[in-house]
């Protein structure tokens, strides 16, 4: 029976993750490695994160499912619990998604995951080490249409440090692990739940609606937008790593394009779920030339009073500034192995918008990515974005 090391777990994929499989009858165990003094906070820690897609009760019993570890990833080589020694398959999920701290942000996510990898080495009937990264490690240059090569380029252009990491890391297993049987995921942009909407995280969600809210865009509506729903990248996650032949050893869980959104998509669909706010007029700018438009636009609509506001309007130009680079990432290889296409962001945006709250509230999942600024940051950096949602 399989055995499963996650990691990552009280993220929003490995919540979602744990919320697709427990509950099967099928023998499998899943151990949960969580940063805690002790397996009962483990465990807390687990169902805070389960109900966020179910109710309290049912994310109690969920998470007396799991198996649980303390421990941390980063330092798994040196764990030697034997619990670990009996997995079968490893789905490495955990990451510091930081846009700012780049010592810190490659210290965990590369140094981290060289750690677990020599832990998984000791696993003598491990089947597969499923790593997750992120497609935007093709950086900001890439083409337009980005496909699925074997590794990172080395003169890719990153602007934040998270990215930098997870090309790093990918190298490095590469190099170092051989023997390993790794398989790389690299997600593109998470929002939303195609069934529960904002109620498991309203990360990058809230910045839909903030460029709703601003009517300002830095690209044509024409351009695209390649986005899928935790709920589905969770499914496709465990999909990879149970199936027992696969034609690759790295693929793109992103919406590829057939599946991708344009603007225009996005907004229509605004317009449909919120008709009271009538047609949207949208304004291009130039993101780089129209700085201060954009912020005296931001403090129309949101105001700039306080910390919390300001981080925001950091925030948006960040992510404006990945609008601008209209990057679609294939899936040709999920699909050509039999595995489901994600679903729309136009077809579940409503559900998004129906359970969500105040914009500037929402932000707040994802603060944590832009309170730990550097001195003085550089433009170019300040308009980088990073792709993640595990945690």
């Amino acid at each position: 029976m399989a055995r499963i090391l996650l990691t990552g777990a009280t993220g929003l994929i490995g919540g979602a993750v744990l919320h697709h499989v427990l509950d099967r009858d099928d023998g499998t165990t899943w151990v949960c490695l969580v940063r805690c003094a002790n397996v009962e906070q483990g465990r807390q820690r687990i169902a805070q994160r389960l109900a966020r897609f179910t109710d309290a009760f049912t994310a109690q019993r969920l998470a007396r499912q799991v198996e649980i570890v303390p421990g941390d990833f980063t330092c798994a080589d040196r764990d030697m619990d034997p619990r670990l020694d009996d997995c079968t398959h490893v789905l490495h999920l955990a990451a510091d998604t930081s846009w700012w701290g780049d010592e810190r942000v490659y210290r965990t996510n590369h140094d981290g995951t060289l750690a677990l990898a020599r832990r998984a080495q000791a696993m003598p009937s491990l089947q597969r080490f499923l790593h997750v990264g992120t497609a935007m490690i093709c950086g900001a240059d890439a083409p337009s249409l980005v496909t699925e090569t074997a590794y990172p380029a080395a003169e890719a252009r990153h602007i934040v440090a998270y990215t930098v990491s997870k090309a790093a890391t990918e190298l490095s297993l590469a190099e170092h692990f051989p023997d390993l049987p790794v398989v790389v995921a690299r997600p593109s942009i998470v929002v939303g739940h195609a069934s529960l909407g904002a109620a498991p995280s309203s990360s990058i969600l809230w910045v839909l609606r903030a460029a709703d809210a601003l009517r300002m865009l830095p690209c044509a509506p024409e351009s695209h937008v390649d986005i899928v729903p935790a709920d589905w990248v969770a499914r496709t996650l465990v999909d990879l790593l149970m199936k027992p032949d696969l034609k690759h050893s790295l693929y793109h869980l992103s919406a590829g394009e057939h599946g991708r959104t344009s603007w225009a998509d996005v907004i229509a669909a605004f317009e449909k779920a919120e008709p009271s706010d009538g047609v949207r007029r949208f304004r291009r700018f130039d993101l780089a030339r129209d700085r201060a438009a954009l912020r005296k636009r931001f403090a129309e609509v949101f105001g700039l009073d306080g910390s919390l506001k300001q981080a925001m309007l950091r925030a948006t130009r960040a992510y404006y500034a990945f609008c601008a680079l209209d990057l679609t990432f294939t899936n040709t290889r999920l699909l050509d192995e039999g595995f489901a296409p994600a679903p729309s962001l136009p077809d579940y945006l409503p559900v998004c918008l129906a359970n969500s709250g105040e914009i500037v509230e929402q932000f707040a999942d994802d603060i944590e990515m832009f309170t730990t600024l550097p001195a003085r940051v550089p433009a170019s950096a300040e308009d980088g974005l990073v792709m993640a949602a595990t945690a």
